[in-house]
């Protein structure tokens, strides 16, 4: 005690610091000390959200400069040819339906999907359900529905959750080139549809969305609570900035 003492009247504390501040004036209520606080609080907010609002930045630029279309590999899908369509050899019983499809899964085969609540189910012109087409028979249509030549054929029939084929209805034929892993066209079992193609620029651009809207997992689902809580974060890094920029232009300006 009496040490502290000694020092202290040796060595006072200064009236002034180091910028020539009255340290009196420096309680929490004065302006100064708040816009003091107030800039630690800014700094720590700052520190807190600055790497997702650098993610958010990368990943927004990437989805501004990359065209969508190009993503979603409709480049990689041939245009349908022509097909002439005749109901007359349909043999249908009275269905309940929201809507019907009619297209051709092989050539010299036509199927109607019918749409309901429950899902779609393909039919044959006799009315029976279609079978699901044969590894050589979705490798022969992949070859001719895609600019793709596939030699690989993976049947996939359970759902994973963030998979590439998310969304699409199962069962499907997972099509690729030896030569080319990286592209995949995505069949559906029943119909003969190429679903999607898939290839580096969707995948990074899966990987950036995840990362945009902070859904790790299944990578689709918006609101998560990790986006709600680093965007209230952002917004008070925002608000704390411009309340600091309006103090100092106000304390400058009655100097």
């Amino acid at each position: 005690m009496r040490r502290g003492m000694l020092w202290q009247s040796v060595f006072p504390r200064p009236m002034y610091d180091a910028i020539g501040i009255d340290n009196r004036l420096l309680n929490m209520n004065s302006p100064l000390a708040r816009q003091r606080q107030v800039r630690r609080w800014h700094r720590g907010i700052a520190l807190l959200t600055s790497i997702q609002l650098l993610l958010w930045t990368v990943s927004g630029v990437y989805f501004a400069f990359i065209d969508i279309d190009y993503v979603r590999g409709h480049q990689f899908k041939r245009a349908p040819e022509l097909v002439e369509f005749s109901t007359s050899e349909f043999v249908l019983s009275p269905v309940l339906a929201s809507r019907l499809t009619l297209l051709q899964r092989r050539p010299a085969e036509l199927v109607v999907g019918i749409h309901s609540a429950a899902g779609i189910e393909w039919r044959d012109s006799a009315g029976a359900l279609v079978k699901p087409l044969t590894a050589e028979e979705a490798l022969n249509l992949g070859a001719s529905r895609t600019v793709m030549t596939p030699d690989i054929a993976e049947w996939v029939a359970e759902e994973i959750i963030g998979s590439e084929y998310r969304g699409a209805k199962l069962p499907l034929w997972k099509l690729w080139e030896s030569s080319d892993p990286s592209r995949v066209a995505y069949m559906d079992a029943m119909s003969g549809e190429v679903v999607t193609v898939r290839h580096n620029a969707w995948r990074w651009w899966d990987f950036l969305w995840s990362l945009h809207i902070m859904s790790y997992s299944d990578r689709d689902t918006l609101g998560t609570w990790l986006l709600k809580f680093f965007s209230i974060l952002a917004v008070l890094t925002a608000v704390l900035g411009l309340w600091l920029y309006a103090e100092t232009q106000r304390r400058d300006g009655h100097q």
